[in-house]
């Protein structure tokens, strides 16, 4: 047996990547023709006469405005008027202004010092927040700082303004004891 055979490797017949790159091109080149003879231009349209006629006036419905709704939340500006009472006279008299807001749903009425009209010496503000009563003649609630507690006040007299305008007289207690109060509304 011989040995020394030397076997060879048949060579594959290789397509030149040219070629194939050509063939792509021309297939490519054929389908957008074929695609290009298939499509059939758009009839243009015909335009016909309008006839002319006379509009028709067009009624406008009648919309109603429904009413404002009622304000629920009014801004109150008073004036806090104290002084002695009978039962505690020695109180200096004051009086300062005040702003605040009255919720009608609610009955609310939150009110806080603004500035000073008559100060007397070592006195502060005091704000207060309570209830009006469905008849608005009632006021009642606490006063809102160290020493305080409650205050009751009736309209004695109505005045022209907010729904609260008028005179409120009453008392409040703080740690000076009972004092006079005169609420203005405006």
């Amino acid at each position: 047996m011989n040995t020394n055979r030397v076997y060879r490797k048949s060579k594959k017949q290789t397509v030149q990547l040219t070629s194939l790159l050509d063939l792509l091109f021309v297939m490519i080149f054929v389908s957008l023709i074929q695609q290009k003879e298939v499509v059939k231009p758009t009839p243009k349209p015909v335009k016909k006469p309008i006839a002319k006629t006379t509009p028709k006036p067009q009624v406008k419905p009648i919309v109603k405005t429904p009413p404002k709704p009622e304000k629920v939340v009014h801004t109150i500006e008073a004036e806090f008027n104290f002084y002695g009472t009978n039962s505690n006279p020695g109180i200096p008299s004051g009086k300062y202004a005040m702003q605040g807001s009255y919720n009608k749903e609610t009955g609310e009425l939150k009110l806080g010092g603004i500035y000073w009209i008559q100060r007397p010496a070592q006195y502060d503000m005091v704000p207060l927040s309570g209830k009006i009563n469905q008849n608005e003649d009632t006021f009642l609630g606490r006063v809102e700082f160290i020493g305080c507690q409650k205050f009751t006040l009736s309209r004695k007299q109505k005045g022209n303004g907010s729904p609260l305008s008028g005179q409120w007289v009453g008392t409040y207690n703080c740690s000076q004891g009972d004092t006079g109060l005169t609420l203005t509304i405006k």
